[in-house]
């Protein structure tokens, strides 16, 4: 594959559906003269150009036209694309943060910000995941090699040998724990838990191939298997003295040989997004307290829905949203659209199992509705990554196969069909899917330009 741009240049691709956006961050992020940026205006075309281009960092934005940028990472992953890859997200969208980090984005940052300050912490991160991707690369190098690149990592990052000694205790974690790399470096017997949790205990990086009951039991939610890593996040971590959330990713380091040498844990504090989520859920109880919804809209099953639809779609607000398509079923049980909806809010919120009984209620009362089978293939999907119950890929296929035989020219169906294809290990038959996407769109240029 060749190179996006022929100098020493950092290669960029901006993708971004608002073309004055693309426009003012390619003129900010080149005027240093060490980056050089392409932009895209749809994911779908940016799919297209890193067929035959390769970039060392990619931007892109979240809410897009026919595919959001967690879609867009999740294919080029699935193709073995380690690309470091940045998401952009809008005010209201904190619940994208986590499964960007969980689907391997280096980094996330929010729209709306200062624009100087927003344009400098983007050119920040860009630098910062191309120095993490190269570290990680050299991690198959001497020990002392390794620990010299974790100490310039920016995420705080520690390392422990085979005999779970810490032989790295980078600045950033240093920064994170107060505890300098000088008191922890050759501790054993879970001394890095310390800082964290007041006592030795087993951190992330000790559970990796542990069972997920026993994760569980050290109070670790949202794991994730990927590979040699795992990812968790644990709410009874403790930080300057105050309650905290962590999120953590902790990956098995061997040797070219494939021989266990130790592990990697990084760590950041998501502290500040859950509190957002939890104070979105306290102004939703304050709103059904005084009966706002109530007075403004009256018992309409027409005005519930169109609210739902706004708070969702609009301002990404699925709880407002849930409780509008409740007031819709509870005046018409066999309101189609809200079942769906509502299984849909629910599937963004990370509650598949709920999401999936409103798609097959939608289903029973009209099992016709392609959306529906598509959302349900969408659920499914994100439900098997999160278990690692692989049977959920098959039926998540069964799913894109029914909304393809209707709408076979739909495009997110062909490559949510090949993301759940790849998990299965049917490359050839997954390749094909993405293929046949390709091959619609080059059909259909014009899409590419909405």
């Amino acid at each position: 594959m060749a190179a996006a741009n022929p100098d020493d240049r950092i290669s960029v691709l901006f993708i971004d559906d608002e073309p004055a956006l693309l426009e003012i961050t390619k003129l900010f992020l080149e005027r240093s003269g060490e980056l050089c940026v392409e932009t895209c205006r749809s994911a779908i075309e940016a799919l297209e150009l890193l067929k035959s281009r390769a970039f060392d960092a990619i931007v892109s934005d979240y809410e897009m036209p026919m595919m959001d940028g967690i879609v867009l990472l999740k294919i080029l992953r699935a193709q073995g694309d380690l690309t470091p890859f940045i998401i952009f997200t809008g005010k209201g969208r904190e619940h994208v943060v986590i499964e960007a980090l969980n689907n391997r984005a280096d980094f996330y940052l929010s729209k709306g910000q200062d624009p100087k300050s927003q344009f400098a912490e983007l050119d920040r991160m860009i630098r910062q995941a191309i120095s993490r991707r190269a570290a990680e690369e050299s991690l198959h190098l001497a020990d002392r090699q390794m620990v010299d690149i974790i100490n310039h990592l920016p995420d705080a990052t520690f390392a422990i040998d085979r005999e779970g000694r810490v032989i790295s205790w980078n600045k950033a974690m240093e920064d994170l724990t107060g505890v300098p790399a000088s008191d922890m470096i050759g501790k054993g017997n879970y001394e890095y838990a310390i800082p964290f949790y007041g006592t030795r205990r087993p951190l992330l990086i000790n559970l990796i191939a542990s069972p997920e009951s026993e994760i569980r039991a050290l109070s670790y939610q949202n794991i994730q298997r990927d590979g040699n890593s795992l990812v968790a996040e644990n709410p009874t971590a403790r930080r300057n003295g105050k309650n905290a959330v962590l999120w953590s990713r902790a990956t098995l380091i061997t040797d070219r040989k494939g021989t266990f040498m130790g592990a990697i844990e990084t760590i950041r504090d998501i502290t500040e997004i859950r509190k957002i989520t939890e104070e979105q859920k306290a102004e939703i109880e304050k709103e059904k307290e005084i009966g706002l919804f109530d007075r403004i809209f009256g018992k309409s099953t027409a005005s519930w829905f169109k609210r739902g639809i706004d708070l969702y779609y609009k301002q990404g607000r699925f709880l407002d949203a849930i409780e509008c398509f409740d007031r819709v079923i509870e005046m018409d049980p066999t309101h189609v659209d809200a079942w769906r909806e509502k299984g849909i809010c629910l599937k963004e919120l990370g509650r598949y199992e709920e999401a999936l009984q409103c798609f097959d209620r939608a289903l029973d009362l009209d099992g016709k509705v392609p959306a529906t089978y598509y959302a349900k293939g969408e659920t499914l999907e994100k439900l098997g990554k999160e278990t690692g119950d692989y049977t959920l890929y098959e039926k998540a296929v069964t799913c894109f196969d029914l909304v393809l035989q209707k709408e076979p020219d739909n495009v997110n169906a062909w490559n949510y069909r090949g993301v759940c294809l790849k998990e299965l290990g049917k490359f050839e038959e997954a390749r094909r899917s993405f293929d046949k996407a390709q091959t619609i769109l080059r059909m259909t240029p014009r899409s590419l330009s909405r």
